[in-house]
């Protein structure tokens, strides 16, 4: 890749403006640490610590192996056996797309599976963004198991808990970074898509002069943002895939160069996203994010 590269830039100088260069050397970083089985298990005991049902029957129900210390090297990693069913199982195209019809028949089993699947796996990727700033970056279906218990005994309720694989990609973002996502996130939420594109612009790590036609960018987001948010930002209803992907877009057509951990984020939520359309849960992303983004904003204004 580096070589391919090289030449591109060399035969044709204004590719270098696409920081070409700059993606190989941040798929460079991310993908090597995750050949040192090391890197992957402290991960595992970062993740077992923000996410302690397993050892507390407390908080969100979600389990990721534990570490078999010792046992861990370079090129070894042992963890615990987990048992689940894969999420493939009950990913569909045919779960209603709302419930609001009063005409609708009354769910289905595997439509009630698939909505409390779904809300857990909402609920634990906005707990890592925005409460304990330490995501899973390959939350794909492969990587998302479940199983059914029973909890409180022979006559309590059965119940759902999540079991996430593969933590060898994970994103810490630093303050700065942090408070330029969480400010963005924000306005996406609150309809302020020109406010979104001038902290994109005002905050990016490449040169601002080299930004063309900044104030079309910004009016280009704003247009956008007020598409999606005028429909509210139900996973179900709404592409916010299609949405972060034409920002990424028009920032690129535009050159404004953006944070690593700002674009690896966003395509977490694209990921999400399919994840959920295919769940169909019944939420609503903005609504469920508001206490934790509203912490996640107190936090990082008391710390600027």
């Amino acid at each position: 890749m580096w070589m391919i590269v090289s030449l591109v830039e060399a035969l044709w100088p204004p590719s270098r403006f696409l920081s070409m260069s700059e993606a190989v050397m941040h798929f460079e970083s991310f993908v090597r640490p995750q050949a040192d089985l090391r890197i992957e298990a402290d991960n595992l005991d970062m993740f077992n610590n923000n996410f302690p049902y397993r050892r507390t029957g407390k908080g969100l129900r979600v389990i990721f192996p534990e570490v078999l210390r010792p046992y861990v090297t370079k090129d070894l990693l042992v963890e615990s056996l987990e048992d689940g069913v894969p999420l493939q199982a009950v990913l569909g195209k045919d779960a209603r797309a709302s419930r609001d019809c009063k005409a609708a028949p009354p769910p289905t089993p595997v439509e009630e599976l698939r909505e409390e699947v779904g809300g857990l796996c909402m609920d634990a990727f906005l707990k890592m963004l925005f409460a304990d700033n330490f995501i899973h970056a390959d939350l794909h279906p492969g990587n998302i198991h479940f199983h059914r218990r029973r909890v409180g005994g022979d006559t309590g309720p059965v119940q759902s808990e999540l079991v996430i694989f593969d933590a060898g990609l994970a994103v810490q973002m630093s303050p700065k970074d942090r408070r330029n996502f969480v400010d963005v996130f924000y306005a996406l939420t609150t309809n302020d898509g020109k406010r979104a594109a001038q902290l994109m612009v005002e905050r990016t790590p490449g040169d601002r002069s080299l930004v063309r036609d900044e104030d079309e960018f910004v009016a280009s987001v704003g247009q956008l943002v007020n598409e999606v948010c005028g429909m509210g930002f139900a996973l179900g209803k709404v592409r916010l895939g299609e949405c972060f992907g034409r920002m990424l877009t028009l920032a690129c057509d535009h050159r404004v160069k953006l944070e690593t951990s700002f674009v690896t984020v966003a395509t977490s939520i694209i990921v999400l996203e399919g994840v959920g359309r295919q769940l169909n849960p019944i939420a609503d992303l903005a609504a469920a994010a508001r206490p934790l983004l509203a912490e996640a904003v107190a936090n990082v204004w008391r710390s600027s």
